[in-house]
């Protein structure tokens, strides 16, 4: 995950230090050009404040702390430029189509990398290795994608299924399963997607392990997840918003199913082998 993402999600933190996380964010900029004394100042907060954040983002000090977020800005700020500029007019052409779609699709998935959390990754590595069913939530064009991507999960070996509403009879199943048998992945663009607020909070109560794919950490329904993970979303129909979703999204359901290929990969291998055994009609 990047610093600025970070220190979006970090807890506990002192009055000082909330006015200096707020700063950073409004000022991203101002970070390259000063000094630990000149941000203190700028701030309205101190050296030593500015040093325990450092400390609880994970560095050293503040020297460490620049030395990475001038790494991450500039590929960054190169990113969000991109999506800035609206990759198509009236005056666009076959070639743009074709070259302007493959740009979207690798900065979408450049920056949802950028976004992704390592440790997070780890933990849904866990989850997903356990599990026995992997259930995926969405409505509208989020029930479609859901479906393309329960059968994905179902090449590799898990019970997979789609759902677009929950119902008590469902629910009572969950209940019955063993803890970490069911995966739950919610899917909503926005994260204000109320059914899947609803499903969430539902599920909360019984012993599948859940996973939401959004815009923001800070959205009510993560409150309700075991984990979170945010992917580049963009609102307006000209930038594609649509294109830049799904290509997010198709790149985080890649590794959500290799990581069960992986955890999964002798028995498919003796399955496929098996499968290849019965279309050459042995």
């Amino acid at each position: 995950m990047m610093i600025i993402d970070k220190m979006k999600t970090l807890d506990h933190l002192t009055i000082q230090e909330k006015y200096l996380v707020d700063y950073i964010i409004n000022n991203q900029e101002d970070i390259l050009k000063k000094n630990i004394n000149e941000l203190a100042k700028l701030s309205y907060t101190s050296s030593a404040t500015i040093s325990r954040l450092c400390k609880k983002l994970g560095f050293n000090g503040y020297k460490e702390f620049k030395y990475q977020y001038a790494a991450e800005y500039s590929h960054l700020l190169e990113l969000k430029n991109d999506f800035k500029i609206e990759p198509f007019s009236s005056e666009s052409s076959i070639d743009d189509a074709l070259n302007k779609i493959e740009l979207l699709h690798k900065r979408a998935i450049e920056y949802t990398k950028s976004l992704l959390d390592r440790q997070v990754i780890e933990r849904i590595y866990q989850l997903i290795k356990n599990a026995k069913y992997i259930e995926i939530y969405g409505t509208g064009i989020n029930f479609s994608l859901a479906e393309i991507y329960s059968l994905n999960f179902e090449e590799e070996g898990v019970i997979s299924k789609a759902y677009n509403s929950l119902n008590p009879m469902h629910l009572q199943y969950l209940k019955q399963r063993k803890p970490n048998d069911t995966v739950c992945i919610y899917l909503t663009h926005t994260g204000q997607n109320k059914e899947m607020l609803k499903i969430a909070k539902d599920i909360r109560k019984y012993h599948a392990k859940s996973i939401v794919i959004c815009d923001h950490k800070k959205r009510e329904i993560c409150k309700y997840c075991d984990e979170t993970i945010v992917i580049m979303t963009t609102q307006n129909t000209t930038e594609l918003s649509n294109a830049v979703y799904i290509a997010s999204l198709q790149y985080v359901f890649n590794i959500f199913t290799s990581l069960k290929l992986i955890s999964n990969y002798s028995y498919l291998e003796e399955t496929t082998k098996a499968v290849d055994k019965f279309k050459m009609g042995e």
